[in-house]
């Protein structure tokens, strides 16, 4: 049905992003005799914030670059540069 690339892109992706969840916090209460003790777990994302900011400019400039790539083979490159220009420079009078 699907090829095993996209499989494979589609499951690193889903990676990354399970990463770059945020926290979780959970509480569970404990009964104790008559008291309800309340008790806090945090869990911190898997890769540390500076990790985070990182891989994210590290993403934008490879999009940014790509998008650059793109952008300058069919609009560019496209472009037809044969015609002639509607501004045409003044002729100069020699003395």
């Amino acid at each position: 049905m699907y090829s095993k690339k996209f499989v494979c892109y589609l499951t690193i992706a889903l990676l990354v992003m399970g990463i770059f969840l945020e926290e979780v916090e959970a509480r569970r209460k404990i009964l104790r005799g008559r008291k309800t003790i309340t008790r806090r777990y945090y869990k911190g994302t898997a890769i540390p914030a500076w990790a985070i900011v990182l891989l994210t400019g590290i993403g934008m400039l490879l999009l940014g670059g790509g998008l650059y790539g793109i952008l300058q083979k069919f609009v560019v490159d496209a472009a037809d540069t044969a015609e002639t220009h509607s501004y045409q420079p003044a002729l100069q009078l020699e003395s």
